[in-house]
């Protein structure tokens, strides 16, 4: 039995339909997608915010406990001791983003005013702050007020072998704040990058950005949270 060259009309429609379907999708499967897509974000939103959250108080914990360990090994010692904060130009997964606590040596120099503070010793490894946090400027977040990072006093320091300077908050023997000697003892703390030298915030809350701000009690050494200007 010899077969028919003319297709079926119903064989031709199907053709037809799996070929329109190997061109690509329909509008309302595109429409499908999008709305679960629309879901999974909002859903994921809450998970985003609790993770940046957690950053930043982690920021702050590590902050505040590097200054009471600094300050308990210059009082135990009679040492005095430094928390350091490595400058921007030190790269871009080193400056604003290390901790380090050491022993340090005030060292007189004919050009400067103040003399400088030279490393003496480091007392543990470097700790990074969390996720993309970073110890800030002033110039980055628009703060009114000078912050450490603009204070005048930098160590040299050798890290990841090469040669950099930090930003110190020097504790004497005594507990108490020496250096910087005048001036606001405030940290600003927020999400940011390091691109050649610069830091950039990258946390916005509307059209403002968004950053902690710690205080420090110079006899003390302790910090408390205050709402930013």
């Amino acid at each position: 039995m010899m077969q028919s060259a003319f297709s079926h009309p119903l064989l031709s429609r199907q053709r037809a339909k799996s070929q329109s379907r190997a061109r690509g999708f329909s509008l309302t499967e595109l429409l499908v997608v999008m709305v679960i897509l629309m879901i999974l974000l909002v859903a994921a939103a809450p998970v985003f915010m609790k993770s940046s959250q957690r950053a930043r108080q982690s920021a702050r914990e590590m902050v505040k406990g590097h200054l009471q360990r600094a300050r308990s090994h210059a009082i135990a010692t009679g040492v005095a001791t430094a928390v350091i904060v490595p400058d921007y130009s030190a790269g871009n997964d080193l400056g604003g983003k290390m901790l380090g606590i050491a022993e340090v040596n005030w060292v007189a120099t004919p050009n400067a005013s103040g003399g400088a503070y030279q490393i003496s010793k480091m007392l543990q490894r470097w700790e990074s702050l969390p996720g993309s946090m970073l110890v800030l400027s002033q110039a980055s977040t628009r703060h009114p007020r000078t912050t450490i990072m603009e204070q005048s006093l930098r160590s040299p320091m050798t890290m990841a072998g090469k040669a950099i300077t930090g930003a110190v908050i020097v504790f004497s023997p005594t507990g108490q704040i020496i250096s910087p000697a005048d001036g606001a003892m405030e940290i600003v703390l927020g999400q940011g990058n390091v691109r050649a030298g610069q830091v950039t915030a990258t946390e916005k809350s509307g059209n403002r950005i968004s950053y902690d701000l710690l205080q420090i009690n110079r006899l003390t050494g302790r910090t408390r949270q205050i709402d930013p200007p």
